[in-house]
């Protein structure tokens, strides 16, 4: 083992919450960011562990020892330190939580995600039972992905509405965009979420759609349809009143509706009007409400 079989512990009745505990004697746990700096109690950082029973490395591994065994900055000089991997807090009561693994980082439009720190939201609110955050190819843009979230529910438990009031407390970024809800989460043979068993999951917007007002005049359905094409929805997952974000939209699939839309409607909508109009409804009525310029010259 990189470190002794025991590296951290807590007693069964000594924490309410499952966490792994603190570090056993002669053992020192760091939480730090990926400068090696301390991050505060509370924020997500990397586990590093240093002490007496550290390895000396791997075997006939030298790049792999040099990657996993580093230079402890806070211990004595010589002294290394393990890069666990693993994503963790440490909470007010000094205990180390566990939120996944650092492997699990993605890129989501430009901003590197945590799906493991995604999880760990979704999974303190009370009508959650299990969550798997996945990061998913984005079909509208090549080499870019969406997040989706897959959640076990607690009894009669409302999938938008935990989606809207566990969405409403995250960043943008971490926000996820589709959502399916699920009877349990498939494993793989080593315990870890199966993203290909899952089902597809659609946006929070979709999933809202019933009941909602549909198209009344031939410009709304016109604009329905563009966004259903340049969102990959079928058509009954759009209502006039569908927000565009809410749908998964975003500004790469939003110059792809500007194109649909100027193709119809001629240069009188921009992205800028997109994301601020944002449903059929009101993009419909700036359409009818605004002269093509080509037409009037």
């Amino acid at each position: 083992t990189e470190y002794t079989i025991n590296t951290l512990g807590v007693g069964t009745f000594e924490c309410q919450d499952p966490v792994v505990g603190v570090a056993i004697d002669n053992t020192e746990v760091y939480v730090l960011d990926p400068w090696l700096r301390p991050v505060p109690d509370g924020v997500p950082g990397e586990l590093y562990v240093a002490g007496i029973g550290i390895a000396r490395g791997y075997l006939g591994r030298s790049a792999q020892t040099a990657h996993r065994f580093v230079a402890c900055p806070f211990g004595a000089p010589g002294e290394r330190m393990y890069r666990t991997g693993d994503l963790v807090i440490r909470r007010p009561d000094g205990n180390i939580a566990y939120l996944g693994r650092t492997d699990q980082q993605v890129k989501i439009r430009g901003h590197r995600v945590e799906l493991g720190e995604v999880e760990a939201v979704f999974a303190a609110h009370p009508a959650v039972r299990f969550v798997a955050a996945v990061a998913q190819p984005d079909p509208g843009v090549d080499g870019a992905y969406r997040l989706a979230a897959y959640l076990v529910l607690t009894g009669p438990a409302d999938l938008a509405r935990v989606a809207h009031e566990v969405g409403a407390g995250l960043p943008d970024f971490l926000r996820p965009t589709h959502y399916a809800q699920v009877d349990s989460i498939p494993l793989t043979v080593n315990g870890k979420a199966d993203t290909k068993a899952l089902p597809e999951a659609r946006p929070l917007g979709a999933l809202t759609t019933a009941g909602e007002r549909g198209p009344e005049t031939g410009t709304e359905s016109t604009v329905c349809e563009f966004f259903a094409e340049a969102l990959d929805l079928d058509d009954d997952e759009v209502s006039a009143v569908s927000d565009f974000v809410s749908l998964g939209g975003h500004s790469m699939l939003a110059v792809r509706l500007i194109g649909l839309l100027r193709r119809e409607y001629g240069p009188v909508i921009t992205i800028r009007d997109l994301f601020t109009l944002r449903t059929p409804e009101a993009i419909a009525r700036h359409l009818d409400e605004t002269p093509d310029p080509d037409e009037e010259s």
